[in-house]
């Protein structure tokens, strides 16, 4: 496609945008959601190898961050409630972080593109969802905008792999490009609404409703399995783990006790899962069974060692720069001379530019020193601790169910970034800082509501 005729299906559709975001923010938001899983990037359109970009979305959340800033600087269209939420505070410090290690980075250019998509999907997908998200309404049309796009990758998905023979594991690995580079951020993205599409079934709404959300769930089970994504398999199974015991309701504190022990019996233990891990053998397979017990496999399984290589270069350049780190978004520009030859794998690169860390959390701690690393992982606590509040207030009706279906949503990516980050996509971001905003809107809304009953209790 050449300059032009590009520039001949922008203008319209730029029009357009302008128009609805003049109308209507939540639709405008609404349709960047379903437009979300279908994007594709500028390089694939183009043909060009310089500088990349997501569309539609992207350039609509950069339209939606201006928008934000002249509410939030001009209007105060933000509720102070919102904006003076632990959450939003966390957020902000985030951005502040990813700003001062921008400055700091060997690599400014990359640095500061990486601090303009974080903004701009904070500002969308965050702020101005949470405040949409006060309305019971949109926090379910939220989850079917973006389920209705991804539901037509997900045909168009099946039926590529069907085309080529529904055990074809090495095809399903990329049958789903160019709206999603490989299976893992797909599968990732089918974990994330798998759990509120499933507790959305079954709560009240018209008989057109829920046949429309058990298609969703059916086409939606279907391409999970078949996407072959053993890291979105594995976070979907610890997430749902999770939500058993939440379901349970048992007393808080020992829960937190529960929590705390859990954590260490992990740590006190992990010498004897790595050597367990070491002396697995069995490979990828189109065995449902076989191929997921081989995520534990670090012998022989190329795909975990080179994660595992990702991993150690991560280490390695945390070691050389603690506290700033290299900079937001510079890991796979820097990690290749710090791989060891021992250590490269059949499908390590000479130049190391084949993607990143490989996990969110060593992400931050190599790009953004350790400090870059605790905002990261005391951001990810505070969205699950708070969404679990909600769920104990809520209990078991309609709004305590949503709400533990989107922290088990939440909890598939905490899990799914240890094994990788997917984070500067609009793809993930969309469900991640969305899922966010809808339980930091339902625990300001119950807040209010208590605050209410209150009033109306002790008259003055």
């Amino acid at each position: 496609m050449t300059g032009n005729e590009l520039l001949i299906l922008i203008i319209p559709a730029v029009l357009a945008v302008l128009l609805l975001a003049l109308l209507s923010l939540e639709h405008l938001l609404l349709l960047t959601l379903f437009l979300a899983p279908l994007s594709l990037q500028l390089s694939y359109l183009t043909g060009s190898t310089g500088f990349d970009l997501s569309v539609p979305t992207e350039p609509v959340m950069a339209l939606l961050l201006l928008i934000t800033l002249f509410r939030l600087t001009v209007t105060r269209g933000f509720p102070k409630e919102l904006l003076r939420h632990p959450m939003t505070w966390m957020v902000g410090l985030y951005l502040l972080w990813t700003f001062i290690t921008a400055l700091t980075s060997t690599m400014p250019g990359v640095s500061f593109k990486t601090l303009a998509y974080r903004l701009w999907f904070t500002a969308g997908f965050y702020l101005v969802a949470a405040r949409l998200a006060y309305d019971e309404r949109f926090r379910k049309r939220y989850i079917l905008a973006y389920a209705t796009g991804l539901a037509v990758v997900v045909i168009y998905f099946i039926v590529r792999v069907q085309g080529a023979g529904l055990l074809n594991q090495q095809f399903a690995h990329s049958a789903c490009y160019p709206f999603y580079k490989d299976h893992t951020s797909f599968g990732a993205s089918m974990a994330f609404i798998l759990p509120p599409l499933t507790v959305m079934l079954f709560s009240r709404g018209s008989l057109w409703h829920r046949g429309f959300q058990a298609a969703l769930l059916l086409i939606f089970v279907a391409g999970f399995v078949l996407s072959y994504s053993r890291a979105a398999w594995v976070s979907l199974i610890a997430a749902a783990a999770l939500a058993l015991i939440l379901w349970i309701r048992m007393p808080v504190r020992m829960l937190s006790v529960s929590a705390a022990l859990f954590v260490v019996v992990l740590a006190l233990s992990a010498g004897w899962i790595w050597q367990k891990m070491d002396s697995t053998t069995e490979d990828s397979s189109t065995d449902l069974g076989q191929h997921l017990r081989s995520s534990s496999n670090i012998s022989t399984d190329q795909s975990n060692l080179e994660r595992i290589n990702r991993w150690k270069c991560a280490l390695r350049m945390f070691a050389e720069k603690p506290n700033t780190g290299w900079g937001p978004g510079t890991y796979q520009f820097r990690y290749a001379p710090f791989q060891k030859s021992s250590e490269r794998t059949a499908i390590s690169t000479d130049f190391g530019d084949a993607g990143n860390s490989h996990s969110e959390y060593l992400g931050a701690l190599s790009e953004s020193g350790w400090p870059g690393a605790l905002i990261y992982l005391a951001m990810a606590l505070c969205a699950v601790i708070t969404g679990i509040k909600v769920w104990y207030r809520e209990g078991r009706g309609d709004k305590g169910y949503f709400a533990l279906a989107v922290v088990t949503g939440l909890v598939t990516y905490a899990v799914h970034g240890v094994m990788n980050s997917f984070l500067d996509s609009d793809k993930i971001a969309a469900l991640w800082w969305g899922f966010i905003a809808l339980i930091v809107a339902m625990d300001l809304e119950g807040r209010i509501m208590a605050g209410a009953t209150e009033s109306d209790s002790n008259p003055s």
